[in-house]
């Protein structure tokens, strides 16, 4: 996909965090997967690079960092910004996230600009007075870059509530990579045998940072409930925060820890071996665009029951179950209905999610669709 010139197009990329997150992920996918003859991407971080900026630079794109302490607005990154977006010299600045979308329009160069937006329904009350004023501030200048990238079809309709008015909406669902999320009988067994559960045991996982978006008050409550009909059941859970050391974790747990069912691993860069480790996966989000953690868990194979969030619908299809959020009685018997399943028809059901994925959600899909969106900026004149 490179421009008329032959050579390849420039993108320069603007997140946030490089954090274990959804949309740091789908960074890494993207530029990991693009044809480099085609497309030179390089990356800027806003704050101090963590474990996806390394992945990045490891995929062999580089990686510069703002330096920026999260929550603090610094005018010397504006200026360091206009210095590395004039030597990189980019055909298009694709930003990520509500921060990164405000301060890509530093760059004055908004129609060579995509802003990117991963969540949908957000109830701002859970979130700093800062964190609101940008999600705001980005509806008033919403007409400005070229377009609009969501994830999700509810994303867009969140936004068009919230004001938001670009010039056009483009909707790229996120893409799984079906080589790397797959069943993986020996990581099943190893994860299983580290966390000592029993090999022969239930377990139900969740993947997903601690935020109140994920609502983890009710799938602790579920897991609760569930426990009681199904006492030999283990729970995984591995993300951002949800950790023994965090007190607002134990909190919600409401002494489950002690009973030794419930094992919580933070944050995880193993997370296709950790799925392995599942016999079905859940979500209890009350906020989502296009869930990667669903996406994911159905590529390995893995039946799923998830809350109605975003487009969490839209992705399972008829491979799962889907329930009313804010619901622990209705997870815990999405759960049950699993659990009473003949293993056999565990794992056709989870093999149906995952030729779901396969034949509408692939990687490769989404990366040429970023590229011909890319190349749209460039010479509009050619399509």
């Amino acid at each position: 996909m490179a421009d008329r010139s032959g050579r390849p197009v420039k993108v320069l990329h603007l997140i946030s965090t490089l954090d274990v997150g959804g949309a740091e992920q789908n960074l890494f996918r993207l530029v990991a997967s693009m044809d480099r003859s085609s497309v030179a991407s390089e990356v800027v971080c806003m704050t101090m690079p963590g474990p996806m900026g390394r992945r990045i630079e490891e995929a062999g794109i580089t990686v510069h960092t703002l330096k920026m302490r999260k929550g603090s607005p610094e005018v010397g990154a504006v200026l360091k910004l206009r210095v590395m977006a004039n030597l990189c010299r980019p055909d298009v600045v694709q930003c990520w996230m509500y921060h990164a979308n405000l301060m890509g329009m530093t760059l004055l160069r908004p129609s060579r600009m995509l802003w990117n937006i991963r969540c949908s329904d957000m109830d701002l009350s859970h979130y700093g007075y800062f964190y609101r004023l940008t999600v705001l501030a980005g509806a008033r200048l919403s007409s400005m870059p070229a377009a609009i990238i969501t994830n999700s079809q509810a994303g867009r309709s969140a936004h068009e509530r919230m004001g938001y008015r670009p010039k056009r909406w483009i909707t790229i669902p996120n893409g799984f990579d079906t080589d790397l999320f797959r069943p993986d009988e020996q990581a099943r067994s190893s994860v299983r045998a580290k966390l000592g559960i029993p090999q022969d045991a239930f377990v139900i996982g969740l993947i997903g940072r601690l935020d109140p978006m994920k609502d983890h008050a009710t799938f602790f409550r579920a897991a609760a409930a569930f426990l009681e009909d199904h006492p030999g059941t283990h729970f995984i859970l591995a993300g951002r925060g949800v950790s023994l050391k965090n007190k607002a974790v134990t909190d919600l747990m409401q002494g489950l820890q002690e009973r030794g069912m419930v094992h919580l691993l933070d944050d995880r860069c193993d997370i296709p071996e950790i799925l392995a480790a599942l016999d079905m996966a859940t979500s209890s989000s009350i906020s989502e665009g296009f869930p990667n953690a669903v996406g994911e868990a159905m590529a390995c194979g893995l039946p799923c029951a998830a809350t109605d969030a975003g487009d969490t619908g839209v992705l399972l299809g008829d491979t799962g179950i889907l329930v009313k959020r804010q619901s622990p009685e209705h997870l815990c018997r999405a759960w049950g209905t699993i659990a009473r399943m003949d293993p056999a028809e565990r794992r056709a059901m989870g093999m149906k999610g995952r030729e779901r994925i396969r034949l509408h959600y692939t990687q490769k899909k989404t990366t040429e669709t970023y590229e011909q969106e890319y190349l749209k900026i460039v010479e509009p004149q050619a399509f």
